[in-house]
């Protein structure tokens, strides 16, 4: 063969794969079903896991410098806030409502309105996208009026200034705006495509239920929002405390957006992989409402420090622990199907990816037990120990429990897709690999708290130099096990789509043509 027919040839290849790859993008993309809008938003949350995780290990490095010069402090805080706003505003509403969509997919309920749930994801994302750009310093993290102050001291954007930064809030408003519309679309869509006479399983009731709880609170964030951007341009009188109270009514809720249907996903695979049917159903259909209604009703909790009446607070004490007992009847409910069946197979990477998540969100869940005592919340309120809790559940029930629900994604997309024993075994490795370094330093965390190291500080005292360099250390070490587990994933999806596509040419080709097989 000579060298230009060799060239022709790799062109025509790379035509060909460039094309294919084009066309796979496309349907990602703009997707045209129920299965596309679930890869869109999981491969969105998988985006902002890997912006904020960048922004994390940058704000750890800064942690950890020796000199901690207020040079330094200025690289830190804006680490610190791109880490919560990737999380918060864009991990967090694309999981939550990438997962719901899945929970529809496997109840067998339509996405009806794919064209308008798209638009919502772009318009959500790049909004996050517009602020983030800004520059963001302090502003996720101070409340008002510090929060639309546009000095040296007190900026909400390193870069967007004056009318700027107004435009930097409404583009957030933007943000919350779009993800409260598409969980709304999700929910009418439910009710659209349910059968007559048949009850959805229990994976799609609490993703659909959550998914209303979303449309319910995260309203009161663009509220918030437009308040700002209203004082900003148009010199609107704002109310610190009116404002306070409508942030946290989303505040309190939103860290449930992703764990509450994720229980339903625990509910779903846990007896699948135990072999036997839920412990009881019942219990886990009754547990939505007390879940549901609690998690809106408590948010008063998160201002513990402030002048609160005493019959306020003993309301704050009451309701979390009534809140607790709810995700207590999860655990037991979990718990009871796994011990009560012949022998749970944690030897599949996802039935391992569920047992994780629970373990883990009861080794974390016990540490939030404490806060709502007036007593032990006061001491323990802005410090550490609070970031180790809640930090213990986003690694494990929220990260881990996604991982299991990518890894069904995958195999709910290419129906023929078995992973290999090899396979198995580096994705089992990698979700242990993952899980104990990042649940020691949830530890190490709360016991930072434990000793009196306040959080979203940058000078601290010498004491706490080895548990930040410790939890550092773990952290560069618990990472690869994630990727790990999730890039022999992707590649067993590929090779499989490969594998099928090959075949079914194979199979395609005219009668009575012999296809020569390379061995």
């Amino acid at each position: 063969m000579g060298l230009q027919a060799l060239l022709n040839k790799i062109l025509k290849i790379i035509k060909v794969d460039l094309s294919e790859f084009k066309e796979r993008a496309a349907k990602i993309v703009l997707p045209k079903d129920t299965l596309g809008v679930v890869w869109l938003y999981l491969l969105g949350g998988i985006a902002w896991l890997i912006i904020l995780g960048t922004a994390a290990m940058n704000m750890r490095t800064y942690l950890v410098y020796n000199q901690n010069s207020p040079q330094v402090g200025v690289i830190y805080y804006t680490m610190l806030t791109i880490h919560g706003w990737s999380a918060m505003l864009g991990l967090v509403p694309d999981a939550a409502l990438g997962i719901i969509a899945y929970s529809m997919y496997k109840s067998g309920l339509n996405i009806v309105h794919v064209k308008q749930i798209t638009a919502m994801f772009w318009a959500s994302n790049l909004g996050l996208a517009f602020a983030l750009f800004g520059g963001p310093d302090m502003g996720w993290y101070m409340y008002p009026p510090l929060a639309i102050e546009d000095n040296s001291l007190f900026q909400a954007f390193r870069l967007y200034h004056g009318a700027m930064m107004g435009a930097g809030y409404l583009a957030l408003a933007v943000n919350s705006a779009a993800a409260s519309i598409a969980s709304i679309i999700l929910v009418v869509d439910a009710v659209q495509t349910k059968p007559k006479d048949k009850k959805i399983n229990i994976f799609a009731a609490y993703g659909v239920a959550f998914s209303l709880i979303i449309a319910l609170t995260l309203p009161a964030l663009t509220a918030s929002e437009l308040w700002y951007v209203l004082a900003i341009w148009g010199s609107v009188k704002l109310d610190p405390l009116l404002w306070v109270i409508l942030f946290w009514f989303y505040g309190h809720p939103v860290v449930y957006y992703v764990p509450f249907p994720l229980f339903g996903a625990l509910y779903y695979y846990i007896p699948i992989y135990a072999g036997r049917r839920l412990y009881s159903e019942k219990w886990a259909r009754w547990n939505i409402f007390l879940l549901a209604i609690g998690s809106m009703l408590i948010w008063v909790h998160h201002l513990q420090t402030f002048p609160l009446p005493v019959c306020l607070r003993a309301w704050i004490t009451v309701s979390t622990l009534v809140l607790a007992s709810g995700s207590g009847l999860t655990v037991l409910n979990l718990g009871l199907t796994i011990l009560s069946s012949r022998g749970y197979n944690w030897r599949d990477p996802i039935g391992m990816a569920f047992l994780v998540a629970l373990i883990g969100f009861i080794i974390g869940g016990v540490q939030a037990l404490p806060l709502p005592i007036n007593l032990i919340n006061g001491v323990v309120h802005n410090t550490y120990y609070v970031v180790g809790h809640f930090h213990l559940i986003i690694w494990t029930l929220i990260l881990v429990g996604f991982t299991g629900v990518f890894l069904d994604l995958l195999k709910s997309t290419n129906p023929s897709l078995n992973f290999s024993l090899k396979a198995r075994k580096l994705m089992l490795a990698g979700l242990l690999w993952w899980t104990a370094p990042f649940v020691t330093i949830g530890y190490l965390m709360s016991i930072e708290g434990y000793l009196g190291l306040i959080r979203r500080v940058i000078a601290y005292p010498v004491m706490f130099v080895p548990y930040m360099e410790l939890i550092s250390f773990l952290a560069e070490i618990g990472i690869p096990g994630l990727v790990l587990t999730i890039s022999t994933a992707l590649g067993e999806f590929v090779k499989s789509g490969i594998t099928t596509s090959t075949s079914v040419s194979l199979s395609s080709s005219p009668p009575g043509v012999m296809v020569k097989r390379r061995r």
